[in-house]
């Protein structure tokens, strides 16, 4: 009898153990199921966070280039009239009171070509190399020698003509490739014996050079 007792005992403490040790491991595996949830947490709203402050800081970055561009525009305001000398036919037209102008001496004696320079800021030095908002020339040759500087680019696809109306004068504007690394517009227009050549060397000014051939008047 004494036996069965103890027998009985050891079995109710082994039982007792096993539901102790079951019960921590619950524990435990709730305790790490907890932490590792409670992390997961903090890597989303993380995540989130981030997700949160990059389209903010996004947002306040479009809305201060939109201003800024707002702002550049009014700066132009308003234009400044420019103006060829008479033996070349007197060009004028509307530009950016932000630009500068820059004419090339050559034409100033009559026999040579004239040839000025609009960019925002300061104008470049004048070399092949440098870039211009703007450039205005009025040519010693005919239009028709002009085009055929342009023809093979049209043939090729590189170029797009088109005829266009200036305040009543016939014109025509090329835009495309004209070099492998240039792109921009041209503008032809016939003046007496010369040829009006205005042109941008960037596409990026193709609004203002647009809202400068609108303004083009010439002395026929």
């Amino acid at each position: 009898m004494k036996h069965n007792i103890h027998t009985h005992e050891s079995g109710a403490v082994n039982g007792w153990v096993v539901t102790a040790i079951a019960f921590i491991f619950l524990f435990l595996a709730a305790a790490g199921l907890a932490v590792w949830a409670l992390m997961e947490y903090g890597g989303l709203k993380s995540t989130f966070d981030n997700q949160v402050n990059l389209k903010s800081a996004e947002a306040a970055k479009k809305q201060s280039d939109e201003d800024e561009k707002k702002f550049a525009e009014r700066e132009k305001q308003p234009y400044t009239q420019f103006a060829s000398p008479d033996e070349f036919g007197r060009v004028t037209f509307r530009y950016p009171k932000t630009w500068s102008v820059y004419e090339d001496d050559t034409g100033k004696n009559g026999r040579s070509d004239y040839k000025a320079y609009l960019n925002p800021g300061v104008v470049p030095p004048v070399n092949g190399n440098n870039r211009y908002a703007v450039r205005v020339e009025v040519l010693n040759q005919n239009i028709d020698q002009i085009t055929k500087q342009y023809q093979a680019l049209v043939e090729k696809g590189t170029l797009k003509v088109t005829n266009k109306e200036v305040n009543g004068n016939a014109a025509l504007q090329y835009e495309g490739a004209f070099t492998d690394k240039l792109r921009g517009l041209v503008t032809l227009m016939k003046v007496r014996d010369k040829t009006i050549r205005i042109s941008t060397d960037a596409e990026s000014f193709k609004p203002d050079y647009d809202e400068i051939i609108k303004t083009v008047q010439f002395n026929t």
